[in-house]
């Protein structure tokens, strides 16, 4: 009666042993633990067998049913006795690393198939409210058990928790029992780990949202870039342009550049695969562009074959997200579709042209807004850890106010950076001229940067990097550099000079932003580098008696613009003249200062 109580309660001695021996396990077994529950029995046996060049084997054999398996139900972990028995735990990855502690005096636990386990099918129950140490092992798969263990154990509530960082000289797949091996001094490096979040201030279901205050004393990894200071990695940015202006153009060479690690408007670029969505351009329209864009980069479209997916789905029903009158929108079946695709490419960055026909809500509605940029168009870049950038149009509004804004602002919130395409509004500027505004970006440096660009043979060509298209040795790429410097410089001095034989002078700040963009000058930026450079040979001066020639004075520190003979228009008792303008500063190279200028002999 006794024996068949035992045998019911699961501690029949005799039966495991009589299928260890059916089984003939010493001679597949290399190693074999115990698990034991909270009195002591065993209700779990696993083996390991190592053959020789291939991958470890592990065998449970249910003590209770008296089965090769893993339990039913919840499985154990490792060392249930001595867990009971200790506040402090160390979690390792595997029996062996378990058993190497447990020997040095430390409790430890495991769960069982290791790295291999499913988090969801572990008993964790006995760890709860304790101090959970997790030493993982040095690989990929180490670090993914840790994360999941890490889960469960805030789920299920621990008085504090920490995850061991392997050193870096550590080779992979370096665990507890190589360091014990080779004398790793275990003890001081178990006290590396930083414990955080008390289990009594967290609602167990949103802790795996928490955001450890102790790590943030570590490091962090640098911010990643897909395009440097304007198209952020990990989040949706968008492109704002009107009908006609070439913003498809400029993504589908921004596509081409990314793919072949070539300059886009002068800023490098890493190679990375492209996916692109054209819901506008039908294939053949794409295809002449793309022809003009790989001979503006000098590559062939066979070299960008597994780097770009290109799709044009020009008058299909192209809506990721259904709204049906409802704020909080459905994923459709093209979402689920395309998404596959994508994840499919691998690509880093995904190009979704326009807003217009992939969604399908209220664009003054927020809550719409945010739900298909946050649920839908974010979630791509979460799934393929990369970017996403939307085209969008501007609303007449957005226009006229220079914002190139449209719908509701939730549209510029949501997004982590915002581009606008335009042409230049002055006149007299070429229609192939265009200036592309960064008017946001939550993580770059300043806002408003600009870069000015100009429509040749099908292509943006950038300022001075447009030279830079077609290949030539150093020393001829130097002289075309050199002769298209010296040109805007003749450009700016005839400028200053001609603008104020009409009356109209400047300061230095005030001249760049009133050409910015003008006569292939750049960007305000650039122009502004290009008076230091003259002031500096001493082709521009300056003048700080403005009150001599009729004009109000500035509060500049440096004085309005002077070039040689410089005439500026003034009106004497009704009468219109023309007086030469005299430099009463000059720049000074070695401190940066303004000074005056001593005699009249020194003025040119």
């Amino acid at each position: 009666v006794m024996a068949s109580i035992a045998e019911w309660l699961g501690y029949d001695k005799k039966r495991p042993e009589e299928q260890y021996i059916n089984q003939k396990l010493d001679e597949i077994a290399t190693y074999s633990w115990n698990y034991y529950d909270e009195n002591g029995q065993v209700i779990v046996k696993v083996f390991r067998k190592d053959p020789t060049g291939e991958r470890k084997e592990y065998k449970p054999f249910d003590v209770k049913r008296g089965i090769y398996g893993a339990p039913e139900g919840l499985r154990p972990l490792y060392n249930i006795p001595g867990i009971l028995k200790s506040d402090e735990i160390v979690l390792v990855e595997g029996e062996k690393c378990a058993e190497a502690l447990i020997e040095q005096g430390i409790t430890a636990t495991t769960t069982m198939f290791g790295s291999n386990a499913d988090a969801n099918k572990t008993d964790w129950s006995q760890l709860k409210g304790k101090h959970i140490i997790i030493w993982p092992d040095n690989d990929e798969a180490g670090k993914k058990y840790a994360e999941n263990a890490e889960k469960k154990l805030l789920e299920i509530g621990v008085a504090s928790l920490a995850i061991l960082e392997i050193p870096q000289d550590k080779p992979k797949g370096w665990d507890v029992a190589d360091g014990i091996v080779e004398g790793f001094k275990f003890q001081e490096f178990l006290q590396t780990g930083i414990c955080y979040i008390p289990s009594k201030l967290i609602p167990n279901k949103l802790t795996p949202n928490l955001i450890s205050m102790s790590k943030t004393d570590d490091m962090p990894p640098k911010r990643e870039w897909i395009v440097q200071d304007w198209l952020p990695s990990g989040y949706v940015s968008a492109l704002y342009g009107d009908g006609g202006v070439g913003k498809s153009l400029l993504v589908q060479q921004l596509i081409t550049a990314l793919a072949a690690g070539k300059p886009w408007l002068g800023i490098n670029l890493n190679p990375i695969k492209v996916y692109a969505l054209f819901c506008e351009d039908d294939r053949l329209e794409l295809t002449r562009r793309q022809h003009a864009i790989n001979h503006f980069y000098r590559v062939k479209g066979y070299s960008l074959e597994e780097k770009i997916r290109m799709m044009t789905r020009v008058g299909e029903d192209n809506r990721l997200m259904d709204f049906n009158s409802k704020d909080s929108g459905k994923l459709t079946s093209f979402f689920h579709d395309l998404l596959e695709d994508i994840k499919a490419f691998q690509p880093k960055l995904v190009v979704l042209d326009t807003a217009a026909d992939l969604f399908d809500g209220n664009e003054n509605n927020r809550t719409q807004v945010r739900n298909f940029i946050q649920n839908c168009c974010a979630r791509i870049a979460r799934e393929i850890d990369g970017a996403v950038l939307l085209c969008m149009h501007p609303s007449d509004v957005g226009i006229q106010r220079k914002t190139g804004t449209g719908g509701s602002t939730a549209w510029n919130n949501t997004v982590r950076s915002r581009w606008y395409l335009t042409r230049p509004e002055k006149a007299g500027v070429s229609p192939d001229d265009r200036i592309l505004s960064r008017k946001k970006s939550n993580y770059s440096q300043s806002n408003d940067e600009k870069i000015v660009m100009r429509w040749e043979n099908g292509a943006f060509a950038h300022d001075d990097l447009a030279l830079g298209s077609e290949p030539m040795v150093r020393g001829q790429y130097s002289e075309k550099l050199d002769l298209e410097r010296e040109r805007k410089h003749e450009v700016i001095l005839n400028l200053i000079r001609r603008m104020a034989y009409q009356g109209k002078i400047y300061t230095a700040a005030q001249f760049a932003r009133s050409f910015e963009g003008e006569e292939g000058l750049g960007s305000d930026r650039n122009i502004r580098g290009r008076i230091d450079h003259l002031a500096t040979l001493g082709q521009i001066k300056f003048f700080r008696n403005a009150e001599e020639y009729g004009i109000a004075n500035t509060n500049s520190k440096y004085g309005f613009l002077c070039v040689k003979d410089m005439e500026t228009k003034i009106c004497i008792e009704g009468k219109v003249e023309y007086k030469l303008v005299k430099p009463t500063h000059h720049y000074l190279e070695a401190n940066g200062k303004v000074l005056p200028i001593k005699g009249t002999n020194n003025l040119w």
